[in-house]
């Protein structure tokens, strides 16, 4: 019985702060940083905390255009995998929208190609 609770406990210790260690980003991590927590989230199949750490590099460094757009594609990206294919569709669709307005063509077009993939996976009935 007390090896049960003494097991049980460490299992709840660990959950608890695997949960909290998600919501304390330190504030000096740079937008690659948070964006690569989120990749290594997304790569263990951790769909929530990845969209966490690129929300928050959206947050953080969302005036940054290109981060904009990376991360805001990579959190599309997730809602592809979580199958929020309209919350999906909505993020492609406005990267997309920012690329229209990018005469001078300074962003990178991978994203722009990436988008229009990602809509493509979209099912017909979905978007």
């Amino acid at each position: 019985m007390k090896k049960l609770f003494l097991i049980s406990a460490a299992v709840l210790a660990v959950s608890f702060f695997s949960c909290t260690s998600v919501q304390e980003l330190p504030a000096d991590l740079t937008a690659n940083q948070i964006i690569q927590r989120g990749h290594e989230a997304y790569g263990a199949a951790n769909y929530s905390a990845a969209e966490y750490y690129f929300q928050t590099a959206v947050q953080r460094f969302g005036n940054d255009t290109e981060v904009y757009i990376e991360a805001k594609y990579e959190i599309g990206h997730v809602y592809i995998k979580t199958k929020k294919y309209d919350k999906a569709a909505e993020i492609f669709n406005e990267i997309l929208d920012i690329y229209e307005y990018d005469t001078a063509g300074t962003l990178p077009t991978a994203y722009k190609r990436l988008c229009r993939m990602g809509l493509e996976q979209i099912p017909a009935d979905k978007d």
